[in-house]
């Protein structure tokens, strides 16, 4: 509780002394071990699938981060599990206790460089209920062309609640100024992702107030 009121309060004495925030906010880069320390993976393994997932950093200018890995919708055992679906691998910054606030922007901007797939960007945020302690996960498509890089702005608008990868038929707000975790996941099955190796690299996120909505996917 002392440790959210601290927080409110810095918040609070930033917009006093800047009451016009810049027009973007580093989230995260791509370019150390250290950045990637923030970073964790996941994977259908867990529950039987063979999904594999891996984070590393690229070998070759600019410095960047390769997200990549084997899509599958296979189960190791189908006949021993009660796994009822499988097909995807992802990663999440790691939840330090502290949120991001972005709500003075209304775009989440990825840097990216993609394979053709069609990835989901992740964001994980406390809910409106005060003291409560489950999250919201709100999930928007992030496209990324093969072999280029690109600058990919999703609007906040664009983002759904869901849970457990299904729509949230509620009609509610994200909470950007409470945002845990941030993510990128590959998932959907065989109608929406092929089987098979991925790749999509990482330079930067950015929170970004784009007025006019340019450069919006």
């Amino acid at each position: 509780m002392l440790k959210r009121f601290a927080q409110a309060t810095k918040q609070y004495l930033e917009r006093v002394q800047n009451p016009i925030p810049p027009s973007e906010k580093l989230l995260f880069t791509f370019k150390t071990e250290k950045d990637l320390a923030r970073w964790s993976t996941f994977s259908d393994q867990e529950f039987g699938g063979q999904s594999e997932a891996s984070l590393t950093l690229s070998q070759t200018p600019p410095e960047t981060a390769c997200f990549s890995g084997r899509y599958s919708t296979e189960v190791a055992n189908p006949s021993g599990t009660r796994m009822k679906r499988s097909g995807f691998v992802g990663i999440n910054s790691v939840e330090t206790g502290e949120q991001l606030d972005i709500d003075e922007y209304d775009h989440v901007v990825f840097r990216v460089q993609g394979d053709g797939r069609k990835y989901i960007a992740n964001l994980r945020t406390e809910n409106w209920l005060v003291g409560g302690r489950s999250h919201d996960v709100w999930q928007a498509f992030l496209f990324a062309r093969e072999g280029q890089w690109q600058t990919v702005a999703i609007p906040l608008r664009h983002f759904l609640l869901t849970w457990k990868g299904q729509l949230v038929e509620q009609r509610t707000e994200i909470n950007a100024k409470r945002v845990i975790s941030v993510g990128v996941s590959l998932a959907g099955g065989e109608a929406l992702q092929p089987p098979g190796n991925f790749n999509l690299s990482l330079e930067w996120i950015k929170a970004e107030r784009r007025l006019h909505g340019l450069q919006e996917q």
